[in-house]
């Protein structure tokens, strides 16, 4: 693909990199947990320590099946009389039923969140300088904040995934317009689209739900080490995704391949070795701030060794980089 053909695209993608990119989300979906017991069933349920949460944290977690398969990943925020959970509404969508479906005696209560407010992520490497600018309270890693701005309440999460340092950044529909013309004021702010979005994602390999997570992955494959706290309580498919973890060997693994040319890549376009198919790509990112054209695929566990050589379908030559640690546990 000649980067003329998505130059404003390139441009918004490599303000996340290099500078900071203001992305809407525009599929967004939000719960409220109430209840005494909320705390306690969220523990139960998810990869994280809720229980563990402070109220003013935040962290990221996930719903597995038995088996160990992932059935969303979320946003999960203690506000003090109710949790937060936070997630794209495909993830949402299959989150929400199982949780509420196993609710027989605790006292935990799921409803709609607010459906009035926007929500945004700003990231990259001058996003803190911009909240800092535009009069913000900057929380630390892990944490939330709530600033009036313009009389009206703007929560502000920071958190960094894969080196991507990140906010996300709420406020009412009231003010959305105004304060994302007051973010875009500030010097190398770009507003950056789904798809610029996804570019920057692919390039940190930050994974997706829809994309690179969904029932059909085990939680290992993933490597979200991120997203779950070993050694706490059972949660549904506790079991195999920590034998998983001490064998350390799921059957496949997420990995980056930097690739040698600019050709766009396919979902799905397979990755070889010697001829032989070890994996499939999930997504691809051009060439942004001199850092060469990426896919993200998952291959065999046996090939995700850094600096392996493989053929991608379609794009040609690539080297294997290691998302996740492929080491057994001690």
């Amino acid at each position: 693909m000649a980067r003329d053909d998505a130059y404003p695209i390139h441009r918004e993608a490599e303000a996340l990199i290099r500078a900071a990119g203001l992305h809407r989300r525009e599929r967004h979906a939000c719960l409220h947990v109430t209840g005494a017991d909320r705390l306690d069933y969220l523990h139960r349920m998810l990869t994280q320590s809720v229980q563990g949460l402070a109220v003013g944290q935040a962290a990221y977690a996930c719903l597995l099946t038995p088996k160990g398969r992932i059935l969303g990943d979320l946003l999960l925020w203690n506000a003090d009389d109710h949790l937060r959970l936070e997630a794209s509404h495909d993830a949402m969508a299959a989150l929400r039923p199982p949780l509420e479906r196993y609710v027989i005696t605790d006292d935990v209560v799921f409803e709609d969140g607010p459906t009035d407010e926007t929500a945004w992520v700003l990231a990259g490497p001058d996003a803190l300088g911009v909240l800092v600018r535009a009069g913000f309270d900057v929380p630390v890693e892990g944490g939330f904040s709530e600033t009036l701005w313009e009389g009206a309440p703007v929560r502000v999460l920071r958190i960094t995934r894969r080196g991507l340092m990140g906010f996300e950044i709420h406020a009412p529909v009231r003010v959305a317009a105004a304060l994302e013309t007051c973010l875009l004021g500030t010097e190398d702010v770009q507003l950056a689209g789904p798809r610029a979005w996804a570019w920057a994602c692919a390039q940190y390999g930050i994974p997706l739900f829809g994309r690179e997570l969904g029932d059909d992955v085990l939680f290992n494959e993933a490597g979200l080490e991120e997203a779950i706290t070993w050694g706490k309580g059972c949660f549904p498919g506790q079991e195999p995704v920590v034998m998983a973890k001490h064998r350390g060997r799921p059957p496949r693994l997420l990995v980056a391949v930097d690739l040698e040319n600019e050709t766009a890549v396919e979902r799905g376009a397979e990755v070889r070795v010697d001829g032989a198919s070890v994996g499939k790509v999930t997504a691809w990112a051009p060439t942004l701030c001199h850092r060469p054209a990426r896919a993200l695929a998952y291959v065999r566990t046996a090939e995700a060794i850094e600096g392996r050589r493989v053929q991608v379908a379609g794009a040609g030559p690539g080297t294997v980089h290691p998302l996740v640690p492929t080491g057994a546990a001690s």
